[in-house]
């Protein structure tokens, strides 16, 4: 049932070539460029994508285990048109955040009907999704942080935050919905490695002192009574 909880939802680097050809005596000799003192010289490097890693809490005794399948009860009354979350059995494990990759157990029925539409027990699996990044309907997102591993919470989520006037399957056109979500595990983001991009000086290079490049380019010409010579010199000088 996955696919009725599920919404459906450059660097660059651089690089300059310099040509230095002259015939006239316009062209300009290249602007020099000096770095401060202790400024180690740097590339742009590309960006790259870093998989996240997760540590993982399962619950020590899982609800689900102790208790199965719940039954699941439509409150009295007209459905609310906000977001209701009431907790069941109050979990003493890892609290759920966004950001957070965690597996339930669930019923979903229908307000209106009661009828249930899907359940993750049919399946005799948890259901994981990552919290936050709509994956699933905004009822969901909204009403599983702050619910602590090992608990069992009731949602009754309104259309707006589910699937609203198109409906989905079996679940109507502005359907209220109720599910009682049971959390037997909570996967926390590592922090990722830090990776630098500093390309490191040539050996024997001291970084801490003051190093000026200087481009000129310069154009001569001699003439003669029967030829003309054209010379084009390019000076490099680095001092430091």
């Amino acid at each position: 049932m996955a696919r009725r909880v599920m919404a459906v939802v450059g660097g660059l680097v651089l690089a300059g070539t310099l040509v230095g050809c002259g015939t006239t005596g316009n062209d300009a000799a290249q602007p020099s460029r000096t770095l401060p003192p202790g400024t180690v010289p740097t590339t742009l490097a590309p960006p790259t994508t870093v998989p996240v890693n997760y540590t993982c809490t399962p619950a020590d005794a899982p609800i689900t285990v102790a208790a199965g399948k719940p039954t699941v009860e439509v409150p009295e009354g007209a459905a609310p048109a906000e977001l209701v979350t009431t907790d069941i059995t109050v979990g003493d494990g890892a609290v759920a955040e966004a950001g957070d990759k965690v597996q339930m157990q669930y019923v979903g029925v229908s307000y209106s009907t009661g009828a249930e539409f899907d359940a993750s027990w049919t399946r005799n699996e948890p259901f994981e999704v990552t919290l936050g990044e709509g994956m699933v309907i905004p009822g969901w997102d909204q009403g599983i942080p702050g619910m602590a591993l090992g608990g069992r919470r009731q949602l009754v989520i309104p259309p707006a935050l589910a699937y609203g006037e198109g409906g989905q399957g079996d679940i109507g056109p502005n359907e209220t919905l109720v599910f009682v979500v049971d959390l037997v595990q909570v996967c926390k983001p590592e922090a990722p490695a830090t990776t630098s991009s500093v390309v490191e000086p040539p050996s024997g290079t001291d970084p801490s002192s003051e190093t000026t490049v200087a481009t000129e380019t310069t154009s001569t010409t001699t003439a003669t009574e029967s030829t003309a010579t054209t010379e084009s010199t390019t000076t490099t000088t680095t001092a430091g």
